[in-house]
């Protein structure tokens, strides 16, 4: 959905304030913010694409100052490492017989951040899958026959980052990842300020084990919808109250460096 539309469906689920978190790129933020004047109020925000040891890693950003000049440059740098990770992922659709033009993968991204999305919607126009969800599964996820990593920054780098634009870095739906406590381990020595309770992905006794790991060691907890397609459901899972003011908190600390 474009930013405006975005604030026009929150405002229809009465939400307060959301959270714009494309992945690695601020570039919907100020349409977000002239539309919502205000209401919801629109945290300026980034997810980071990171990968360790053959991993992919999601980093959240909160209260980001999308202005700054050298995190501008990190997200220039993972477009580029993005745009040719999805001609390779083109590449390898054409060599399984599945033909595809990557003309119309740019097309879709509308000159935003290429990403797998964009196949997955090239894919279902040329008729090769029903769905775009059918369309990951198959070839785009880790292990499916056109999937290529990601070739980015370490976690570490990203929370680095996140902080030297001025915000609060959080993990990402923690429940996708196998070994999640042991990621919250790792990334609280790297400054990690935050893990994604609230989240369509993480079960119960996720839920549970992320809430131990948070108060363990001080994290924000944060939660969202994850909201990608019509299928997700906007503002279905909210943080607790004390969020925005805890990230705001948290973020006011790097701000000060």
């Amino acid at each position: 959905m474009a930013p405006s539309a975005l604030v026009q469906l929150a405002r229809k689920h009465r939400l307060n304030a959301i959270a714009l978190t494309d992945h690695d790129t601020t570039g919907g933020i100020a349409e977000a913010q002239e539309a919502a004047q205000g209401s919801p109020f629109i945290i300026p925000a980034v997810e980071l694409s990171a990968h360790l040891d053959g991993q992919d890693i999601d980093i959240l950003g909160y209260y980001i100052r999308p202005g700054d000049v050298s995190f501008q440059a990190a997200l220039a740098q993972i477009a580029a490492d993005r745009l040719t990770r999805g001609q390779r992922m083109v590449e390898c659709l054409n060599a399984l017989g599945v033909p595809l033009a990557w003309e119309r993968v740019l097309a879709l991204s509308a000159g935003g951040v290429v990403n797998r999305a964009h196949i997955a919607r090239a894919l279902v126009e040329s008729g090769h899958v029903s769905s775009v969800p059918e369309a990951v599964e198959r070839y785009l996820l880790p292990g499916g026959a056109a999937y290529v990593p990601r070739h980015t920054m370490t976690p570490a780098a990203a929370i680095a980052s996140i902080h030297a634009a001025g915000g609060a870095a959080v993990l990402a739906h923690p429940g996708v990842y196998g070994a999640y406590a042991a990621l919250v381990e790792e990334f609280v020595a790297d400054g990690l300020d935050g893990v994604e309770v609230l989240h369509p992905a993480n079960g119960e006794t996720v839920r549970a084990n992320l809430r131990g790991l948070a108060r363990g060691h001080n994290l924000v907890i944060t939660g969202g919808s994850d909201f990608h397609t019509p299928r997700d459901r906007l503002g279905a899972f909210n943080p607790p109250p004390e969020c925005l003011r805890d990230l705001r908190e948290r973020a006011g600390r790097y701000r000060k460096i």
